[in-house]
């Protein structure tokens, strides 16, 4: 489990499957993980079937799970899973519309093909993400928002049009995997007491079938605007890498950057696809591609056209259990900046002592370089 926010009135966490998302006497649950990790109440306000990992939110008050109760059936507290089905959808995207009809007996719900008495309509919008082929069979990896929260209404959904998630036996899959290929990978809601709209996302598994797919993961970083060092004393630095990249951005939707790299290591050349999300000032979901030069090039027309392609060199340095990666951008002669990955928030690491730091810029989202792309600041650097 994995805790990305708490305050006084929630908690949001990462599920892991497996586990139960309510309370149930001998099981292992999340409401008894979070008491045992934060103290104090814990109330339940939604819920994900066992077998299914992600996000979700706890109220640590009956004040703030009243509220959030009342977000969701509003529709104000909404969700985005991932899925991996076998098969490909007949369009890219869509909403589907259904009579659902849940069998308390069986445990199993089905798809009716009219209106009629126990039935609930069931709306989810998809939109497919990327398509794999793995000894000839098809696998889609699919984006879902449920517009309404009925029992295994993905699941059916998807079944009843002849593309069942994987590992799911229950509703056709003939495909076995260790657990069901679904994941809650974004939750958004107003926080209960200030109303600000909260975004939260997780990071989709690395087994099969997710395997298949991009490399996707956390990137915990945190950024220093720095005094421009000396390029030459850094490249004699034992275990220094230098890369020259031609960064461009291309358009992409609200929350999300997409880009392209051309990166120059010595004779070697790569063509890098980059789409990030941003979880919070220090957190990103990433997500990882390897080009060809065809492709690459194919990207290049989807360029952002408000914003210039960045020119840096960049002195990856490991250092004391970390790598520093000290970027000298061609706009700038008296700057540079320096960046840090961690494997946690609050993890501590070193910075050269040749180095000077100016401030810390993580949460200066002028100094983000998909906003260096389109603008430079012009602040004083003491």
């Amino acid at each position: 489990m994995e805790i990305l926010h708490c305050d006084k009135d929630i908690v949001v966490a990462v599920k892991p499957r497996g586990v139960l998302s309510e309370e149930q006497a001998g099981e292992q649950t999340m409401p008894a993980l979070l008491r045992e990790a934060i103290g104090g109440d814990v109330f339940t306000v939604h819920r994900l079937d066992r077998a299914v990992g992600g996000v979700m939110v706890y109220a640590r008050n009956k004040k703030a799970a009243a509220a959030l109760s009342a977000a969701i059936q509003s529709g104000a507290l909404q969700k985005v899973y991932t899925a991996v089905v076998t098969g490909t959808p007949n369009a890219n995207e869509g909403e589907w519309r259904d009579h659902l009809y849940h069998d308390q007996r069986q445990n199993k719900t089905f798809v009716a093909d009219r209106e009629r008495k126990g039935t609930k309509e069931a709306i989810l919008q998809y939109r497919l993400m990327d398509t794999k082929n793995a000894n000839g069979v098809d696998f889609s990896r699919i984006s879902i928002k449920l517009l309404t929260g009925r029992s295994h209404q993905i699941r059916v959904q998807f079944a009843s049009r002849g593309l069942p998630l994987v590992g799911d036996g229950k509703y056709g899959s003939r495909q076995k995997a260790s657990f069901l290929a679904l994941a809650a990978t974004s939750l958004t809601f107003p926080h209960p007491r200030t109303q600000k709209i909260c975004t939260f996302e997780a990071p989709t598994p690395t087994d099969f079938p997710w395997e298949l797919f991009a490399n996707t993961h956390f990137e915990i970083e945190r950024k220093f605007l720095i005094a421009y060092p000396d390029a030459e004393a850094l490249q004699q630095i034992q275990g220094c890498r230098v890369k020259r990249f031609v960064q461009t951005y291309l358009t992409a939707p609200k929350g999300e950057s997409r880009r392209v790299r051309e990166v120059r290591e010595g004779k070697n050349v790569s063509y890098i696809y980059t789409r990030k999300r941003r979880v919070s000032d220090l957190r990103y979901i990433e997500e990882e591609n390897e080009l060809t030069e065809a492709e690459y090039q194919r990207l290049l027309a989807d360029a952002d056209p408000d914003a210039r392609p960045i020119l840096k060199t960049r002195y990856a340095i490991p250092y004391k259990g970390h790598v520093l990666e000290i970027d000298l951008y061609d706009f700038w002669q008296d700057r540079a900046t320096l960046e840090v990955e961690l494997s946690a928030e609050d993890e501590g690491f070193t910075i050269l002592p040749s180095i000077k730091v100016i401030r810390e810029v993580t949460s200066d989202h002028r100094y983000k370089n998909v906003n260096l792309a389109r603008n430079l600041p012009n602040d004083p650097l003491f």
